[in-house]
């Protein structure tokens, strides 16, 4: 990645709580280091930090960036904790150093009644200063709200302390209780421990809920192959959003994904109206407006990859509507611009304007919409396009934080779509500036962003200038990471308002094999 990406944003910083593959694990580092970097940019000139803590943060964090580039992923998550638990104001205990580096892996995670669950205990790096005592560990069934135990399922003396050389397995069964999600916690003890150590995992608790998934799953498969075999495209694109919703129960029983806030039973019943729709030939999107979740197949890889459109209720198909593509930060998804930002803010402006906006998942939170991400955001804006009248020339994107990094570099690789971009909190690579000189601009940012440095939209601003770019910048004095993208959602708009896509792109999209 080039020094100008390197500087990494934020709006949720998510430590992980099992050892990845290798890009997940380089994906863990990155988002840890958001937090490190915004606390340290948040401290060091504080007078109460103190000389001599400053100075060990900057040696930690140089450790875990030479961590980093070794690949050494592991040693690189302890650096930066370890620093980050500095910037706190505790000490770094073996505790803690446990406690973060403790990994906790359910067999299964959505399971019935009287069923047996395989817990897996590791560790992600090794701790300086070693627990010489075993561990007494206590394993709890809790709810999810307020975490309150409602059954002790184990209790085990003398486990091992190093994690690495003896990775602990408990089977537990799980006993009768209400359907719904609940956590598996672990604490463990040891002589001597200030304060015990707990690990969680969720799991989803419901009678008869595999065999409903897999009659729903066998269906759609079913109904795909009627399809196609019918040629009947239209249907086949709806498919997905169902067919999405009913993998979410293999992507949870396999703890792809977290499922604190999914309820299985709606999602199921929702995907078994699509495919009843579906089946009687029509498609069941056709007639919706608002706030919808759909999916779509995708192309890449073949999995079904969601994301959130809003398309105004006077929407009728009589003229066409321009379309905002909107990127969320690191650490979201596809939710994010509707759920969070002042309670939906951006999509009741768009009602009020009139443009229809698409918000893509761009797979792992800090992609940094590379690779397949980026492909993700072009596939929606496809799909996008294949449901609904699009006008052509005016296609716009935004994005906030890691979604602004996202707006430039998708741009870069797709000038001849965009009549204009918004990146809020981002940065990019200058040197490619050349590339979007026909697109207009606004750039947002705080001058007080501690996640990312303001330096970063400053140096894209006095590139577009250099080559006469359009560019309008707001830069907010005492605006943070956070608040700059919210406060600035009607500026985005009225910038939206008053362009179109200018005819150099249009050249370019002309001549752009199909």
């Amino acid at each position: 990645m080039k020094s100008t990406r390197r500087f990494v944003l934020s709006l949720t910083i998510l430590v992980a709580c099992s050892a990845f593959a290798t890009a997940q694990d380089a994906g863990q580092v990155l988002r840890i280091s958001v937090g490190y970097n915004t606390q340290y940019n948040t401290l060091k000139n504080s007078p109460s930090f103190g000389a001599e803590k400053l100075v060990e943060v900057e040696r930690l964090g140089k450790l875990a960036q030479e961590a980093n580039a070794a690949r050494r992923y592991g040693d690189a998550v302890k650096h930066y904790l370890h620093a980050m638990t500095l910037m706190r104001g505790a000490e770094w205990t073996p505790s803690r150093a446990l406690s973060s580096a403790l990994t906790l892996k359910l067999d299964r995670a959505i399971v019935e009644p009287a069923q047996t669950v395989r817990l897996r205990l590791g560790q992600i790096f090794s701790l300086d200063e070693k627990i010489e005592s075993k561990l007494a560990a206590t394993i709890d069934l809790n709810r999810l709200q307020g975490n309150v135990v409602i059954k002790t399922l184990k209790t085990i003396d003398a486990i091992e302390p190093d994690f690495i050389a003896h990775p602990a397995e408990i089977e537990v069964t799980v006993p009768d209780v209400e359907a719904g999600n609940y956590r598996i916690s672990v604490t463990l003890k040891y002589a001597g421990a200030a304060e015990p150590i707990t690990k969680a995992a969720s799991v989803h608790i419901e009678r008869g809920i595999a065999s409903l998934f897999a009659e729903a799953k066998e269906r759609s498969t079913k109904l795909e192959a009627k399809l196609r075999d019918a040629k009947k495209d239209n249907l086949l694109a709806a498919l997905p959003s169902a067919q999405y919703r009913i993998r979410l129960f293999d992507m949870a029983s396999a703890s792809e994904i977290n499922f604190d806030r999914i309820n299985f039973s709606s999602e199921l019943k929702e995907a078994v109206g699509f495919l009843d729709e579906i089946e009687a030939g029509r498609d069941p999107f056709a007639a919706r407006r608002g706030d919808m979740r759909k999916a779509y197949q995708s192309k890449v890889d073949d999995t079904f990859q969601p994301y959130r459109i809003y398309v105004p209720t006077y929407y009728d198909g009589s003229k066409p509507f321009p379309l905002i593509i909107a990127l969320h930060g690191m650490g979201g998804d596809e939710n994010s611009y509707f759920d969070q930002y002042l309670q939906g803010a951006f999509k009741v402006e768009a009602e009020k304007r009139g443009y229809i906006v698409a918000c893509p998942k761009g797979r792992q939170p800090a992609s940094m919409y590379l690779g397949a991400a980026e492909r993700d955001v072009i596939d929606v804006l496809e799909e996008v396009r294949r449901a609904y009248r699009i006008d052509a020339d005016r296609i716009y994107m935004t994005g906030h934080s890691m979604g602004g990094y996202g707006t430039w570099s998708v741009a870069m690789n797709h000038p001849e779509v965009f009549a204009a971009l918004a990146p809020v909190a981002g940065g990019g690579n200058p040197a490619g500036m050349s590339k979007i000189a026909h697109i207009p601009q606004l750039v947002v940012h705080g001058d007080d962003d501690k996640t990312v440095p303001v330096e970063r939209s400053r140096v894209m601003v006095d590139a577009a200038k250099k080559l006469s770019i359009e560019v309008k910048y707001l830069e907010i004095a005492g605006g943070d990471h956070v608040s700059v993208a919210a406060r600035t959602f009607i500026d985005v708009y009225d910038f939206f308002d008053k362009h179109k896509r200018k005819p150099a792109a249009k050249a370019a999209a002309g001549s752009k094999p199909k």
